[in-house]
């Protein structure tokens, strides 16, 4: 009392201990108890849960902190915090000092989002040693990570040759997070994509110039995402040709032509050399 402290510490404690405590002061003759201020102890046979937080915006491609954080009620044995992550990971563990002067134990890991981890299960578990058993607490959140579109697809159908005149639904998908607000058609005409339409399904009339590549674009305020081109073939209409077919053909005709030109020049000046040559041998 000297030195004005009278800490006390109770060991092996047990859920006996759940009580109110007050202070009390016996030095005979002397003896007094403060009434106004007492302390409540809970004790509970298994330790509190940790608290996970998360530091960051929770977004594919930037990196994310996982804290978790547990008391330390007894400094000298503070628990061991375990991960359950859906990744690689390096955890930095320190004791520190809270503001009410007790103890706790923070984990911290550090990694870059994907979109793959969005809706999986992160696990802190906090292992107290007591005695010669060890009990556990733990601590389960799902992450929600923002990402642009994924796996966008198109398809149509019927799939294989249509009838003019017949109707064709044509169906965009895609995951994303958040949903995607916008979906846009585009058919390839003469070699470039023009928008024919919006909305995650396009049913359409079939008419002739309908023939050709289509594909969809997903939208969310993350991103977009392009889907494969799917063909939609009508019955009786010519396959459009490629204009690079035409190139291919222009250009090999101008080489035969060439070469045509080559042979026959060459024909000539040999005639003209025999022709020559025979002139000579008559005047002799």
């Amino acid at each position: 009392m000297s030195q004005k402290n009278c800490t006390t510490v109770f060991f092996n404690v047990t859920t006996s201990y759940s009580d109110k405590y007050f202070f009390r002061i016996e030095s005979q003759p002397y003896r007094s108890t403060d009434p106004d201020k007492s302390v409540n102890i809970d004790v509970r046979d298994l330790p509190p849960s940790p608290i996970i937080t998360v530091s960051g915006e929770v977004k594919e491609g930037t990196p994310v902190s996982l804290n978790c954080s547990a008391v330390a009620p007894c400094p000298e044995h503070p628990p061991e915090l375990i991960w359950t992550l859906p990744t690689q990971f390096t955890p930095e563990n320190q004791l520190q000092e809270n503001p009410d002067q007790t103890k706790s134990v923070l984990s911290t890991v550090t990694f870059t989002l994907s979109y793959l981890h969005h809706e999986k299960n992160i696990t802190c578990t906090a292992v107290y040693p007591v005695g010669t058993i060890n009990k556990t607490a733990e601590h389960t959140m799902m992450l929600n990570v923002s990402f642009s579109p994924k796996d966008t697809s198109a398809s149509i159908s019927p799939a294989g040759p249509v009838l003019v005149g017949s109707c064709v639904n044509l169906t965009c998908s895609s995951t994303a997070n958040p949903p995607v607000t916008n979906f846009t058609w585009f058919q390839i005409s003469g070699g470039k994509p023009t928008q024919v339409a919006s909305g995650q399904s396009y049913t359409l009339n079939v008419t002739v110039g309908d023939g050709g590549l289509y594909y969809c674009e997903a939208r969310n305020s993350h991103g977009l995402g392009k889907s494969k081109e799917e063909k939609l073939a009508i019955i009786g209409q010519e396959e459009p040709v490629n204009p690079k077919v035409y190139e291919i053909i222009g250009k090999t005709l101008a080489l035969l032509i060439l070469f045509s030109l080559i042979v026959f020049f060459a024909w000539r000046r040999r005639t003209s050399r025999l022709s020559n040559g025979f002139e000579m041998t008559d005047r002799s």
